[in-house]
């Protein structure tokens, strides 16, 4: 069965390829103009699914991500981790000393930093929403420009890869999920994510992470943000192994719900670890409600 996907545009971004290497040839991508719009498309029911990336190890979590999984009734059935290669492309064959100006998405700039201050610390940079619209602006940019993005995004857009490879780790993985509207396990499920609020307070954090440590529950993940317009309030977004199925682990969300002030199941999904990052095909999933 064919899956329309909602992914980040325009074609040829990082979020297009994860979203066929999770799915396969199963899946029918729309092309929108923002993560925010992602999560839009699947809270209304116009695409079956959205592909977006949520965190990338050196540049840190998506911003635009993580608030959106919080605001939205939408739910995490999936992610795939995904290694990273950066290609500096251009209309025609520029050597380095040549480029004036460096196009890109934010994040990737930031991943990309060593290379830009020693091979172009005299280039001025330039910020677009994805890689593949950096690209496309290339292709009729009259100044002595390039883009950072990824290699498929040559062929795609007719540029010339002037080097790859410029990330500055080279172990630089991006984390990507599949966005439901239905709250489901994965088959083989044994990550579950949840987000919760709390007090700033003595103690409070204490409280609350000692709900997982008291019952051997693993915490993979905890990431702290202030939310908007409440100084005095903190969000958690969190990462456990296991999965409410489990009675220690719905006994730990039990407790955890009693003490904060706001929180939200996000789902339940095989990680990517235990799936594997060359699994293209999509997990059987199984509706367990919201």
């Amino acid at each position: 069965m064919e899956v329309t996907c909602a992914v980040l545009g325009p074609r040829g971004t990082f979020s297009s390829e994860a979203a066929h290497r999770y799915w396969g040839g199963n899946v029918k991508l729309l092309e929108v103009d923002s993560i925010a719009e992602v999560f839009y498309m699947v809270t209304h029911g116009s695409v079956d699914a959205g592909m977006v990336p949520l965190e990338n190890s050196l540049s840190g979590s998506i911003a635009t991500t993580m608030d959106k999984l919080e605001e939205n009734p939408v739910f995490i059935a999936g992610e795939i981790l995904m290694s990273i290669n950066h290609c500096l492309l251009a209309a025609a064959a520029l050597s380095l000393h040549e480029v004036e100006l460096v196009i890109s998405q934010p994040q990737v700039l930031v991943q990309c930093e060593k290379f830009l201050k020693t091979f172009l610390p005299e280039a001025r940079r330039e910020i677009v929403e994805s890689t593949a619209r950096a690209a496309s602006i290339i292709r009729t940019e009259t100044r002595r420009a390039a883009a950072i993005g990824p290699y498929q995004a040559a062929s795609i857009y007719g540029l010339k890869v002037i080097r790859s490879g410029i990330q500055d780790n080279p172990n630089n993985k991006t984390r990507f999920i599949h966005l439901s509207r239905t709250l489901s396990y994965s088959e083989g499920a044994d990550k579950s994510s949840l987000v919760f609020s709390l007090q700033d307070r003595p103690g409070a954090l204490y409280r609350a992470v000692g709900a997982f440590a008291r019952r051997n529950v693993n915490m993979v993940k905890i990431e702290s943000r202030s939310r908007q317009h409440r100084s005095d309030e903190y969000r958690f977004f969190v990462d456990i192994e296991g999965t409410p199925r489990n009675a220690q682990v719905a006994e730990a969300l039990h407790e955890l719900q009693e003490v904060s002030i706001g929180y939200r199941f996000l789902g339940s999904y095989r990680s990517a670890e235990k799936r594997g990052e060359g699994n293209a095909k999509r997990q059987v999933v199984a509706q367990v409600g919201k």
